[in-house]
C-alpha cells in the first residue's frame, strides 16, 4: 500500500526497526557460530599436536631429515593456533595471576627468539590474547602477570627503559652484545659522517625502529654515542669527546676513532 499520511510513516518506521533487528540477530549469530568454531579449532589442534609428539617419540631410527622438518613444521603451526586451556579467573581462582605469569613465560619463548631476545610488552599484550581467542585479558593482568617473574626461575624478564618503554627480554640477553653492534655500526665511514637514524640501527639489529631507538638511547645513557636532533628526527654519531685531549683541542690524532672521523670528513 502507498505510504500515506502519519500511519504511512510509522508503518515505514516499523518495518525499518524490525530489518535491524533481524540484521543483528544474524551477525549475532554469526559471532556465536565463529567463537564455538575457533574453541572446536583449538581443541582439534592440541589433539593433533598431542599425536604427533607421541609419533615422534615413538618412531624408527628410519625417519629421514625430511621427514622431521615436516613433523616439526606441523607442530609450530597447531602450536600458533591458540592455547588450547588458557588460564582464566573461574578455573585458577586466588592463583590466576600465579598460573597466568607462568603460562605466559612458557608462551614468549617463541615471539622472543623471533624477536632477538627483546620485544615491547605491547606486541606481547596483542600477541597472548589473539593466542587465548575468547578468553581475554587486560592490561593490568598483564603486567601483574610479568611482575611475578621476579619470584619465580624464569628464562624471561620484564625491563623498563628511561623513557618508560617496557619490554620483555630473555635474560641471557645481553646489553654489551648490543652496545658492540651499535659501535661498529656508528663507526663506519658513511656513519661517520652523516650518523645513523633508528632504522639504520633496526635492520643491524634485527628489531623494531622503536626498539632500536631505546637502545640508542641506552647506548647515549652509557657515553658511546652522541645524539643530533634535527627537523629530520633523530640520529647518532659516535662520541669523539673522550678522545680529544683538554690540553690541545685542536690536536690531530693518528689512531683511533678520531682520526677515522678526520679521515671520513675530509673525503667527502
Amino acid at each position: 500500500m502507498p505510504v500515506v499520511g502519519v500511519s504511512g510513516i510509522l508503518r515505514k518506521e516499523q518495518e525499518m526497526w524490525e530489518s535491524t533487528d533481524k540484521s543483528l540477530q544474524d551477525a549475532f549469530q554469526d559471532l556465536n557460530a565463529l567463537m564455538s568454531k575457533a574453541k572446536e579449532m583449538v581443541v582439534l589442534a592440541e589433539r593433533m599436536r598431542l599425536k604427533l609428539l607421541s609419533g615422534s617419540n615413538n618412531q624408527t631410527s628410519g625417519t629421514n631429515d625430511e621427514d622431521m622438518g615436516t613433523k616439526e613444521e606441523m607442530q609450530d603451526w597447531l602450536l600458533s593456533v591458540g592455547i588450547a586451556s588458557p588460564v582464566t579467573k573461574e578455573s585458577a581462582g586466588a592463583l590466576y595471576h600465579q598460573q597466568l605469569s607462568r603460562q605466559l613465560a612458557d608462551f614468549v619463548k617463541k615471539p622472543l627468539e623471533m624477536a632477538g631476545g627483546m620485544i615491547n610488552l605491547i606486541d606481547i599484550y596483542c600477541l597472548f590474547n589473539r593466542a587465548r581467542g575468547t578468553e581475554l585479558i587486560s592490561p593490568d593482568d598483564l603486567r601483574q602477570a610479568c611482575s611475578l617473574w621476579e619470584k619465580f626461575d624464569t628464562p624471561v624478564m620484564l625491563r623498563k627503559f628511561d623513557s618508560g618503554v617496557m619490554v620483555i627480554q630473555n635474560k641471557t640477553h645481553s646489553d654489551d652484545e648490543v652496545f658492540s653492534r651499535i659501535r661498529s655500526l656508528v663507526s663506519k665511514p658513511d656513519a661517520l659522517r652523516t650518523g645513523i637514524s633508528a632504522s639504520d640501527a633496526a635492520m643491524t639489529l634485527g628489531v623494531a625502529p622503536a626498539m632500536a631507538k631505546e637502545h640508542l638511547l641506552a647506548a647515549e645513557g652509557k657515553g658511546l654515542v652522541c645524539r643530533d636532533v634535527s627537523p629530520d628526527g633523530f640520529r647518532f654519531h659516535i662520541n669523539l669527546f673522550p678522545e680529544i685531549s683538554p690540553d690541545d683541542r685542536y690536536l690531530v690524532k693518528d689512531h683511533g676513532i678520531y682520526s677515522m672521523w678526520i679521515s671520513a670528513i675530509s673525503s667527502s
